[in-house]
């Protein structure tokens, strides 16, 4: 990306999220080295495989995703913002990075990932969305669907920025503690039954754990 796309592209990360904190969690798009480790298990594919990226912004983690598909691969994009799902449109039409290999087929959602339509389940979820701002309500429903469409042997990767929650949890009224309490509790009833590992990632602002579960396989 060029110096003039990659201003650009923070810019309009940055007005988003001054107009709608709830659903962009972050003041900057992530890293590239949050992107990687966001895709890491995406990156050891063997065969096809169907890809669900929940939360596609500006395109951070989808440009990390895009060079690791191949022929017969599918790439749902899941984006509730209308002005951030058409930038990331024009980045696949202009930007070599977003160039799909012959026989790949990714398709724009613009949409509330819990009104996802059809019936599709993924080997891949990569999930950006920021839980903690949730109501514990939403949480619930959202990573009971994460876990209901993903295969059986399937990944979902999802990342949590360090400090920030810390810092909410301190400074945030009593109402606030008790949904972040509440939200704590959902994501652990979660990560007991599914999660496999956690890595942090330094080199991104702020830095950002991923946490990485995997749905059992049936065989």
């Amino acid at each position: 990306m060029s110096s003039k796309e990659s201003a650009s592209n923070n810019q309009l990360f940055v007005r988003q999220f001054m107009s709608d904190f709830f659903h962009m969690g972050a003041v900057l798009p992530s890293s590239r080295y949050l992107g990687q480790a966001g895709a890491a298990y995406l990156a050891q594919k063997q065969g096809r495989v169907d890809v669900l990226e929940v939360g596609s912004g500006t395109g951070s983690f989808t440009r990390e995703i895009v060079p690791l598909l191949d022929a017969g691969d599918r790439l749902d994009m899941v984006e509730i913002n209308t002005d951030l799902i058409a930038y990331l449109r024009r980045r696949f039409e202009t930007e070599p990075a977003f160039q799909l290999k012959p026989g790949v087929t990714a398709n724009f959602i613009n949409s509330d990932v819990r009104g996802l339509a059809g019936r599709f389940t993924y080997d891949y979820i990569v999930f950006s969305l920021p839980l903690t701002n949730f109501p514990p309500e939403m949480v619930q429903s959202i990573l009971s669907l994460m876990i209901e469409r993903l295969k059986p042997g399937g990944v979902f990767s999802y990342v949590k920025y360090a400090f920030i929650s810390r810092f909410k949890y301190l400074f945030g009224g009593a109402a606030t503690q008790s949904a972040m309490r509440q939200n704590q509790e959902i994501i652990g009833s979660f990560a007991d039954l599914y999660q496999i590992k956690q890595r942090l990632v330094w080199l991104n602002v702020p830095p950002a754990w991923t946490f990485y579960w995997q749905k059992p396989d049936v065989n």
